[in-house]
C-alpha cells in the first residue's frame, strides 16, 4: 500500500496534468467574463476583438443564425454596433453558469438574465438559456459560437 501512494505521488509531482487544465479552465471562466464586460460597457471594438473570425451568433430575437464568415466583418460590427447605438443600458449576469474545456474547445453553458434599455421603449428583463463555445486560438480562448433561448415556461421532465 505504501509503495502505491509513493508511485501516486511521483507520477503527480513530474506529470501535473490538473494544473495545466486548471489553468486552461480559469482562462476559460476569464475569457467569458470580459466578453460579458466589454458587451455590458457597450466597447464595441473590445468586444469585437474576443470572437472568432468564424463565428455563428443564434440569438433568441433572431430567426436565424448570422455567420460571422457569411456577413463579413462589416455587417457582423454593424449589427453590434446598432444594438450598442439603440440601447441606452445593457446587463448581462450569469446566474447560473458551468464550463467545461475539452482540449482546444472551451463551453459554457447555463442561464443569464438580459436587461436592456433601449433608448426609445421599454425596459426588458429576460431570463436565457445560454450555450458559448470558445476555441483556443494562439494561446487566447476566442468565441466561436453564441447560441441563447427563452427557456420553457415548465420543465416536461420531472425531477430535473
Amino acid at each position: 500500500m505504501c509503495c502505491k501512494r509513493v508511485i501516486v505521488l511521483f507520477f503527480l509531482l513530474c506529470f501535473p496534468i490538473a494544473p495545466a487544465w486548471a489553468d486552461d479552465l480559469e482562462d476559460l471562466e476569464n475569457s467569458f467574463e470580459d466578453i460579458l464586460e466589454r458587451l455590458n460597457a457597450k466597447d464595441l471594438k473590445g468586444f469585437l476583438t474576443g470572437w472568432h473570425p468564424d463565428a455563428v451568433l443564434m440569438v433568441h430575437d433572431y430567426i436565424f443564425p448570422v455567420d460571422r464568415t457569411d456577413a463579413g466583418e462589416e455587417i457582423w460590427a454593424q449589427i453590434f454596433d446598432d444594438f450598442f447605438v439603440a440601447t441606452e443600458r445593457i446587463r448581462l449576469t450569469p446566474i447560473d453558469v458551468d464550463f467545461r474545456v475539452v482540449g482546444d474547445t472551451g463551453i459554457v453553458w447555463g442561464t443569464v438574465q438580459t436587461l436592456t434599455e433601449p433608448k426609445a421603449g421599454p425596459r426588458r428583463v429576460v431570463s436565457l438559456r445560454l450555450t458559448a463555445t470558445f476555441v483556443k486560438t494562439s494561446g487566447r480562448w476566442l468565441l466561436l459560437s453564441w447560441q441563447s433561448a427563452v427557456p420553457p415556461e415548465r420543465n416536461p421532465r420531472p425531477g430535473f
